[in-house]
Protein backbone atom coordinates (compact mmCIF):
# COMPACT_ATOMS: atom_id res chain seq x y z
CA UNK A 1 0.00 0.00 0.00
CA UNK A 2 1.49 3.32 -1.07
CA UNK A 3 1.74 5.94 1.64
CA UNK A 4 1.05 9.44 0.50
CA UNK A 5 3.70 11.98 1.34
CA UNK A 6 3.17 15.65 2.11
CA UNK A 7 5.89 17.97 0.90
CA UNK A 8 5.94 21.75 1.37
CA UNK A 9 7.48 23.43 -1.66
CA UNK A 10 8.10 27.03 -2.68
CA UNK A 11 7.10 27.92 -6.22
CA UNK A 12 7.55 31.49 -7.41
CA UNK A 13 7.47 32.92 -3.90
CA UNK A 14 4.44 30.97 -2.66
CA UNK A 15 4.38 27.90 -0.45
CA UNK A 16 2.34 24.86 -1.48
CA UNK A 17 1.71 21.57 0.26
CA UNK A 18 1.93 18.78 -2.30
CA UNK A 19 0.52 15.35 -1.49
CA UNK A 20 1.63 12.42 -3.63
CA UNK A 21 2.85 8.84 -3.82
CA UNK A 22 6.26 9.82 -5.19
CA UNK A 23 9.29 10.34 -3.01
CA UNK A 24 9.72 13.66 -1.25
CA UNK A 25 12.90 14.26 -3.26
CA UNK A 26 11.08 13.73 -6.54
CA UNK A 27 8.18 16.02 -5.60
CA UNK A 28 10.68 18.69 -4.50
CA UNK A 29 12.62 18.25 -7.77
CA UNK A 30 9.47 18.70 -9.90
CA UNK A 31 8.45 21.76 -7.86
CA UNK A 32 11.96 23.18 -8.38
CA UNK A 33 11.63 22.72 -12.15
CA UNK A 34 8.25 24.51 -12.15
CA UNK A 35 9.75 27.30 -10.05
CA UNK A 36 12.78 27.63 -12.40
CA UNK A 37 10.50 27.78 -15.45
CA UNK A 38 8.25 30.43 -13.87
CA UNK A 39 11.23 32.53 -12.73
CA UNK A 40 12.78 32.36 -16.20
CA UNK A 41 9.52 33.55 -17.77
CA UNK A 42 9.10 36.21 -15.03
CA UNK A 43 12.58 37.64 -15.72
CA UNK A 44 11.82 38.00 -19.42
CA UNK A 45 8.33 39.43 -18.85
CA UNK A 46 8.37 41.51 -15.65
CA UNK A 47 4.92 43.03 -16.35
CA UNK A 48 3.13 39.65 -16.38
CA UNK A 49 1.03 38.61 -13.41
CA UNK A 50 1.81 35.42 -11.49
CA UNK A 51 -1.19 33.77 -13.13
CA UNK A 52 0.01 34.67 -16.61
CA UNK A 53 3.49 33.39 -15.77
CA UNK A 54 2.01 30.13 -14.41
CA UNK A 55 -0.08 29.67 -17.57
CA UNK A 56 2.96 30.31 -19.78
CA UNK A 57 5.01 27.85 -17.71
CA UNK A 58 2.24 25.25 -18.05
CA UNK A 59 2.09 25.83 -21.81
CA UNK A 60 5.89 25.50 -22.13
CA UNK A 61 5.89 22.27 -20.14
CA UNK A 62 2.90 20.88 -22.05
CA UNK A 63 4.66 21.79 -25.31
CA UNK A 64 7.80 19.96 -24.17
CA UNK A 65 5.71 16.95 -23.15
CA UNK A 66 3.83 16.93 -26.46
CA UNK A 67 7.07 17.14 -28.47
CA UNK A 68 8.55 14.31 -26.41
CA UNK A 69 5.47 12.20 -27.13
CA UNK A 70 5.70 13.00 -30.84
CA UNK A 71 9.37 12.01 -30.83
CA UNK A 72 8.50 8.80 -28.97
CA UNK A 73 5.76 8.10 -31.52
CA UNK A 74 8.18 8.60 -34.43
CA UNK A 75 10.68 6.28 -32.79
CA UNK A 76 7.96 3.68 -32.33
CA UNK A 77 7.13 3.86 -36.05
CA UNK A 78 10.81 3.39 -36.95
CA UNK A 79 10.96 0.38 -34.63
CA UNK A 80 8.01 -1.22 -36.41
CA UNK A 81 9.77 -0.83 -39.77
CA UNK A 82 12.90 -2.50 -38.40
CA UNK A 83 10.77 -5.34 -37.01
CA UNK A 84 9.29 -5.94 -40.49
CA UNK A 85 12.77 -6.02 -42.06
CA UNK A 86 13.97 -8.55 -39.54
CA UNK A 87 10.75 -10.58 -40.00
CA UNK A 88 10.91 -11.72 -36.39
CA UNK A 89 8.63 -10.94 -33.43
CA UNK A 90 9.94 -8.65 -30.77
CA UNK A 91 7.66 -9.16 -27.82
CA UNK A 92 9.45 -6.67 -25.63
CA UNK A 93 9.12 -3.90 -28.19
CA UNK A 94 5.37 -4.55 -28.45
CA UNK A 95 5.10 -4.39 -24.66
CA UNK A 96 6.88 -1.02 -24.63
CA UNK A 97 4.61 0.30 -27.38
CA UNK A 98 1.54 -0.71 -25.39
CA UNK A 99 2.96 0.89 -22.27
CA UNK A 100 3.61 4.07 -24.22
CA UNK A 101 0.01 4.04 -25.55
CA UNK A 102 -1.23 3.53 -22.01
CA UNK A 103 0.85 6.49 -20.84
CA UNK A 104 -0.56 8.64 -23.65
CA UNK A 105 -4.10 7.80 -22.52
CA UNK A 106 -3.21 8.68 -18.92
CA UNK A 107 -1.76 11.99 -20.13
CA UNK A 108 -4.93 12.85 -22.09
CA UNK A 109 -7.01 12.25 -18.94
CA UNK A 110 -4.71 14.17 -16.58
CA UNK A 111 -3.20 16.87 -18.78
CA UNK A 112 -4.86 19.68 -16.78
CA UNK A 113 -2.85 18.73 -13.67
CA UNK A 114 0.61 20.23 -14.07
CA UNK A 115 2.34 18.09 -11.46
CA UNK A 116 0.96 14.83 -12.89
CA UNK A 117 1.94 15.95 -16.38
CA UNK A 118 5.52 16.45 -15.19
CA UNK A 119 5.61 12.95 -13.67
CA UNK A 120 4.21 11.52 -16.91
CA UNK A 121 6.90 13.37 -18.88
CA UNK A 122 9.61 11.72 -16.80
CA UNK A 123 8.23 8.26 -17.60
CA UNK A 124 7.88 8.99 -21.31
CA UNK A 125 11.43 10.39 -21.50
CA UNK A 126 12.82 7.18 -20.00
CA UNK A 127 10.85 5.06 -22.46
CA UNK A 128 12.04 7.32 -25.28
CA UNK A 129 15.65 6.60 -24.30
CA UNK A 130 14.83 2.89 -24.11
CA UNK A 131 13.30 2.97 -27.59
CA UNK A 132 16.30 4.83 -28.96
CA UNK A 133 18.63 2.25 -27.42
CA UNK A 134 16.49 -0.58 -28.78
CA UNK A 135 16.51 1.06 -32.24
CA UNK A 136 20.28 1.18 -32.08
CA UNK A 137 20.44 -2.50 -31.06
CA UNK A 138 18.00 -3.54 -33.81
CA UNK A 139 20.04 -1.66 -36.41
CA UNK A 140 23.18 -3.44 -35.19
CA UNK A 141 21.41 -6.82 -35.40
CA UNK A 142 20.23 -6.00 -38.91
CA UNK A 143 23.76 -5.05 -39.98
CA UNK A 144 25.15 -8.29 -38.51
CA UNK A 145 22.43 -10.31 -40.26
CA UNK A 146 23.14 -8.62 -43.58
CA UNK A 147 26.87 -9.26 -43.17
CA UNK A 148 26.25 -12.92 -42.34
CA UNK A 149 23.92 -13.26 -45.32
CA UNK A 150 26.56 -11.75 -47.62
CA UNK A 151 29.20 -14.16 -46.28
CA UNK A 152 26.87 -17.12 -46.83
CA UNK A 153 26.09 -15.96 -50.37
CA UNK A 154 29.82 -15.77 -51.07
CA UNK A 155 30.35 -19.28 -49.71
CA UNK A 156 27.46 -20.63 -51.82
CA UNK A 157 29.03 -18.99 -54.85
CA UNK A 158 32.42 -20.55 -54.00
CA UNK A 159 30.76 -23.98 -53.55
CA UNK A 160 29.03 -23.60 -56.92
CA UNK A 161 32.37 -22.85 -58.59
CA UNK A 162 33.95 -25.85 -56.81
CA UNK A 163 31.02 -28.02 -57.89
CA UNK A 164 31.44 -26.93 -61.51
CA UNK A 165 35.18 -27.73 -61.35
CA UNK A 166 34.42 -31.15 -59.85
CA UNK A 167 31.81 -31.86 -62.55
CA UNK A 168 34.32 -30.87 -65.22
CA UNK A 169 36.98 -33.18 -63.72
CA UNK A 170 34.41 -35.97 -63.50
CA UNK A 171 33.45 -35.47 -67.14
CA UNK A 172 37.14 -35.53 -68.11
CA UNK A 173 37.66 -38.75 -66.15
CA UNK A 174 34.61 -40.31 -67.80
CA UNK A 175 35.92 -39.25 -71.20
CA UNK A 176 39.36 -40.73 -70.45
CA UNK A 177 37.83 -43.95 -69.22
CA UNK A 178 35.62 -44.15 -72.25
CA UNK A 179 38.59 -43.54 -74.52
CA UNK A 180 40.65 -46.21 -72.75
CA UNK A 181 37.78 -48.63 -72.94
CA UNK A 182 37.34 -48.00 -76.68
CA UNK A 183 41.08 -48.26 -77.28
CA UNK A 184 41.17 -51.56 -75.43
CA UNK A 185 38.26 -52.87 -77.53
CA UNK A 186 39.98 -51.73 -80.69
CA UNK A 187 43.18 -53.48 -79.69
CA UNK A 188 41.24 -56.69 -79.06
CA UNK A 189 39.61 -56.45 -82.45
CA UNK A 190 42.91 -55.89 -84.27
CA UNK A 191 44.70 -58.89 -82.75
Amino acid sequence: MDTKKKVVVNIYGSEYTIVGNSSEEYIAYIAEKVDETMREIGKKNSKYSTTMIAVLAALNMADYLYKSQEEASLLSDENNKLKEEMAAPFTELEKLRKEMESLKEKYAITQDALTKAQIELGVISKENESLMEENKNLKLELDVSRSTLKEMQNKVFEFQIELLKTKKELDELKTQRYNKSNKSKNNNIIK
